[in-house]
């Protein structure tokens, strides 16, 4: 044993043992890996870039009090974005984001564009929401104007008197960041409203939200007032004309009167069919005046299940199209629409 010690000591020295750590310069590294590789030039990866150039700060609005924010089109470009106690503000996301997080906010009116993921409201007063989105929830609100285009049911929980309206806007980027977010105008399902804490009156209806079916609703919030905005020029417009979002109603009672008509366009070789079912809801509206639009949708299907469903044995190879369900609450004749009406 005495030996092994020995030969331990001959080779660790009477001094007590260290460790050295030696850095080599970023510039000498990366000197080094070009010998190496036989490169001229370093490559550029997106994460090296993107960690380089995104501050989070750009992305929130925190404390804020009676202030006006635009952010333009192009400025967010599909990042997280949070609105955090502010009071009295107008906030504007001209872009398209991956998700919205607005919490303990009071007095407040905020416009949202395209959401590819969830909204989330939380613990705020009196305020006045316009959004696009995948998902929108709330808890913990009091008072709120929801002008919604939402793409599965909207979620409330412990909110009270909190009302919905069908959004309508228009502005020039939209579609295309509609797009970008992987929504449609035409899958809004604004009228169906889940409530987890009801509180339920005669036929099972919660009290704690109303659906605010005027067509004018999202017009009469006043965004482009230049008592509320001042002179900022928002480049947006709020009328339901020229909205790209169509107005429903949802299905609405039972016992409303009328006959229910469902109308499904489909694409062609020279348009969506989302453009001919705008044109063709368009056309409706004009010449027929007392027709309601109750709901649409955008679906993509396969040539066979359209052909199953529709019960046609052949003439129908389009993978998609776009449904609207109408009511008349006066007898509908298929005559008064021709199809140079709407078809482009």
């Amino acid at each position: 044993m005495g030996q092994v010690l020995a030969v331990l000591r001959n080779l660790l020295g009477n001094g007590t043992p260290t460790m050295q750590i030696s850095t080599v310069d970023s510039e000498i590294l990366n000197r080094r890996r070009l010998s190496s590789t036989g490169q001229t030039t370093l490559k550029s990866y997106s994460w090296s870039n993107r960690l380089n150039t995104i501050n989070p700060d750009d992305y929130k609005h925190i404390g804020l009090e009676s202030r006006t924010i635009v952010h333009q089109p192009g400025s967010i470009k599909g990042h997280q974005f949070i609105i955090e106690r502010c009071r009295n503000c107008n906030i504007f996301l001209f872009d398209w984001t991956d998700s919205i997080t607005i919490l303990d906010c009071t007095g407040c009116a905020i416009f949202v564009g395209p959401c590819k993921g969830s909204t989330f409201v939380r613990n705020c007063d009196d305020c006045t929401i316009l959004v696009l989105c995948q998902q929108f929830r709330t808890r913990d609100c009091r008072r709120i104007s929801v002008h919604l285009c939402c793409s599965t049911k909207p979620i409330i929980e412990n909110t009270v008197a909190a009302k919905f309206a069908c959004l309508q806007v228009s502005y020039g980027e939209l579609e295309g960041q509609m797009a970008q977010a992987g929504l449609s105008p035409f899958n809004n399902n604004w009228t169906n409203v889940h409530d987890f804490t009801p509180n339920n009156g005669e036929g099972g209806t919660s009290h704690n939200f109303s659906l605010i079916t005027d067509e004018l609703a999202t017009a009469k919030v006043g965004l482009n007032d230049p008592e509320v905005i001042g002179e900022t020029d928002l480049l947006a417009s709020f009328d339901p004309s020229i909205s790209l979002v169509p107005f429903t109603t949802g299905n609405g009672p039972a016992s409303d009167p009328g006959e229910d008509c469902l109308v499904i366009v489909f694409a062609t070789e020279k348009a969506k069919s989302s453009q001919l079912a705008r044109s063709f809801v368009s056309a409706v509206r004009a010449g027929q005046p007392a027709m309601i639009l109750l709901s649409t949708m955008e679906i993509t299907m396969l040539p066979h299940d359209l052909r199953r469903i529709l019960h046609m044995s052949s003439g129908i190879n389009s993978p998609s199209g776009t449904s609207c369900r109408f009511r008349s609450i006066l007898p509908m004749y298929t005559s008064a629409l021709q199809c140079s009406d709407f078809t482009m």
